[in-house]
C-alpha cells in the first residue's frame, strides 16, 4: 500500500469514527507528517500537493504559531484572478496589486529580504474555520481568529519542510490550481502527525 492510499484510508476511518454523522464526499486531507495536501473525491485521491505546514509543530492554541488539527471547512476564498505572486496583506492585495516579481524586477528588494519575514502570503488565500468545539473551534483554540489558511508563499523553496508559522504553505502554481477545484465550505482535515 503506498503512503497516499494509507493516508486515504486514515482519513476514511477519522471520518468514521470522529464524525458519522457528517457525509463528507470531497476534501482536503493535510498530513504534516508527510508534508502533503491530498485532494480528495468520492474515496479516491483527486490531486496531491507538497506543503508546508508550521515549523513549530501542531497545536491549536492561539499564539502557538502551530499548525492546528482537526476537521476544518474553507470559509473564505481570497484573490480569484489576481495575478501569480500577489502579496496580500491582511486579506487585501498589497498597493496596486503588487506581486513579488514587480518586486524583484524594479530591484526594491533583495532575494534575502523575504528569508526572515513572517509569513509573505501570495497568489490565493483558502481562509479556514475549524469545526470542532474546544479543539479548534471557539475559546484559545479558534483556528478562524487565529486566521489559518492554505496560501501561496514568497518561500517555495522551503515546501515539502515544517517552515510556516501555523498556516499551510504551497506553491504559487499548486495553490492556483487547488483555488480552482475548491468551492466555499469544503472540509479539510488536518492530521495529528
Amino acid at each position: 500500500m503506498s503512503s497516499l492510499d494509507y493516508l486515504l484510508d486514515q482519513s476514511i476511518s477519522i471520518i468514521k469514527e470522529k464524525h458519522p454523522k457528517t457525509i463528507i464526499k470531497d476534501y482536503l486531507l493535510i498530513s504534516p507528517n508527510d508534508q502533503k495536501l491530498i485532494y480528495i473525491s468520492d474515496n479516491k485521491i483527486k490531486a496531491s500537493y507538497a506543503v508546508s505546514t508550521s515549523k513549530f509543530g501542531l497545536g491549536n492554541l492561539n499564539d502557538s504559531f502551530k499548525t492546528p488539527v482537526g476537521l476544518h471547512k474553507i470559509v473564505e476564498k481570497i484573490g480569484n484572478d489576481m495575478p501569480i505572486f500577489t502579496i496580500f496583506k491582511g486579506r487585501k492585495p498589497v498597493g496596486n496589486n503588487i506581486t513579488l516579481n514587480d518586486l524583484y524586477d524594479d530591484k526594491k528588494i533583495h532575494d534575502d529580504h523575504f528569508k526572515n519575514h513572517e509569513d509573505v502570503i501570495t497568489s490565493r488565500i483558502l481562509r479556514l474555520r475549524g469545526l470542532e468545539p474546544n479543539i479548534n473551534l471557539g475559546g484559545n483554540v479558534d483556528s478562524y481568529n487565529r486566521y489559518i489558511y492554505i496560501h501561496g508563499t514568497a518561500h517555495e523553496d522551503q515546501i515539502g519542510k515544517k517552515a510556516s508559522h501555523g498556516c499551510i504553505r504551497m506553491r504559487n502554481k499548486d495553490i492556483i490550481e487547488l483555488f480552482s477545484m475548491c468551492p466555499i465550505d469544503m472540509h479539510v482535515i488536518i492530521l495529528d502527525n
